[in-house]
């Protein structure tokens, strides 16, 4: 199974694992948090804003918004975000 770059799995490894049925399967594996160095940009949030917008913006890849969510995790609802909230949006390694 290939892993889209753009997926927030990107960087995670596959393995075969056994289902309730015995047969194999293969499956994401988690990934430890690791301490990352980013460069940010600070963006704020505007009225009726959407996820895919912002990642279009930054990413030119819609589905690439788990990218400044996975920087954000105190935003636990993507769908909810107030005008004004404050996101950092990363550009990069530093």
């Amino acid at each position: 199974m290939a892993i889209s770059r753009t997926s927030r799995y990107q960087r995670n490894e596959t393995t075969l694992v056994k289902d309730r049925n015995g047969q194999l399967q293969l499956a994401v594996m988690h990934r430890r948090p690791e301490a990352q160095k980013l460069r940010v940009s600070d963006y704020r949030w505007r009225s009726s804003e959407r996820v895919d917008d912002v990642a279009t913006r930054y990413y030119q890849s819609e589905s690439s918004w788990w990218m400044y969510a996975e920087a954000n995790p105190g935003i636990l609802d993507w769908t909810q975000v107030p005008a004004g909230q404050q996101i950092m949006v990363p550009r990069g390694v530093a």
